[in-house]
């Protein structure tokens, strides 16, 4: 939030801001993507309804595809973005997008076989109920900016008053010296 603070500036439309967005969440997932989740912890089979065995197979080979195929299922299937969108957010052309995306399919398919169809519309169906509740959502993030804009001003404002006040002592002292020696 603090960079987009500070790119806040650039942005001229709103799909500049989104797509900033998109990328920096993709780079910071990325960073957490090394550590594996067990399947007691794992959101997506938290979520579903009492999970079919073959939906918690999807998500295991779906958590065991390489980083950028995996990435791109979960951009296309769980944000339901499209192959220029996903492009954006994983910071590569949109060949290399749909070239994973159809890597990651076919390996999904053959290791699931007919249930690939139902288990990828339960993982995106899962997916979607991630989303926090409505009270949650920062509906723009203009608004949120600005007033953090304003504690920095205020902020700003009330040091700037401390040093005036101390400037202001500072000066009444010399005055009074001054009239004290002559």
């Amino acid at each position: 939030m603090q960079q987009s603070v500070r790119m806040l500036p650039n942005w001229q439309r709103t799909e500049q801001a989104d797509n900033w967005f998109l990328h920096h969440t993709v780079l910071a997932a990325r960073q957490q993507s090394s550590r594996v989740i067990s399947e007691e912890r794992d959101c997506l089979a938290q979520r579903a309804e009492s999970p079919a065995t073959e939906y918690l197979a999807f998500l295991r080979v779906l958590r065991h595809l390489p980083q950028q195929q995996r990435e791109a299922v979960v951009l296309s299937r769980g944000e339901k973005l499209d192959i220029r969108q996903i492009a954006i957010a994983m910071d590569c052309s949109t060949t290399a997008v749909a070239n994973h995306l159809i890597a990651a399919n076919k390996t999904l398919s053959s290791l699931t076989g007919d249930s690939f169809a139902p288990q990828a519309e339960t993982f995106s169906r899962v997916y979607a109920c991630l989303t926090p509740p409505e009270p949650l959502i920062v509906g723009d993030i203009g608004a949120v900016c600005r007033r953090l804009m304003r504690r920095r001003l205020l902020k700003m404002a009330v040091r700037l008053s401390g040093v005036a006040v101390l400037a202001a002592m500072a000066w009444m002292i010399w005055r009074i010296s001054r009239i004290i020696v002559y």
